[in-house]
């Protein structure tokens, strides 16, 4: 294929760099720029809308509401792929998008290799959508404590286990131990897996808002 120009629609600053630098190793990317808020992103695309050849946004930038700026960006782009690169798992928008007709749907909080292969999948021109697996049965099962939740949400955010123990006020050592649990519970291998499913199950929505006792 030829070699395309990417617009990256991201407003957090460390996350927008360092995946910029993997996008731009892709033998299949000329150029990219990044947008810090839906505004800029829409600004771009009115003064060179045929200059594109992938979109990739997050939906949690300013001045986003769920997909509607997704779906505003990806009508903009005219001929360019739209694909979605976000934190937030959430059946439904993957539904949407797939039904949509967006090129992918790609989550932060997986592994990195795993990361790299799907942003160059998506550039090369192919679908990019996780799964949707059936965790009916397993969602009223598994539970975790608040602070679990916590630590999971911070290692979703990026975050080192030094970084959630300065967050949290707790010893480095208590951080490992509290997500080491979460992934037992959640039978998984890897903090990111961990931070998928409990996304899937819906077991992080709202934890704040519970009691900040870690054994609760």
């Amino acid at each position: 294929m030829s070699m395309i120009n990417v617009l990256f629609v991201e407003d957090q600053p460390l996350v927008s760099e360092a995946t910029a630098e993997k996008i731009a190793r892709s033998p299949h990317v000329a150029n990219i720029e990044i947008c810090n808020s839906a505004e800029k992103a829409v600004l771009a695309l009115k003064a060179t809308p045929d200059r594109w050849g992938l979109i990739l946004l997050d939906l949690d930038v300013p001045g986003a509401v769920g997909l509607s700026l997704a779906m505003e960006i990806k009508k903009m782009g005219k001929e360019a792929l739209t694909c979605i690169l976000t934190g937030t798992y959430r059946a439904d928008y993957i539904a949407q998008a797939k039904a949509s007709g967006f090129q992918g749907y790609i989550l932060k909080a997986i592994e990195i290799k795993e990361l790299e292969a799907s942003l160059e999948k998506a550039i090369a021109g192919e679908k990019v959508f996780p799964d949707i697996p059936d965790l009916s049965a397993d969602s009223g099962a598994i539970r975790l404590t608040n602070r679990q939740c916590q630590c999971l949400e911070f290692v979703g955010a990026g975050h080192s286990t030094k970084e959630i123990a300065r967050l949290l006020s707790l010893h480095p050592g208590t951080v490992n131990y509290h997500i080491d649990s979460a992934m037992e519970a959640l039978g998984v291998k890897s903090r990111a897996h961990a931070v998928q499913k409990a996304l899937q199950l819906g077991l992080l929505a709202g934890f704040a808002a519970r009691s900040s006792d870690g054994n609760a």
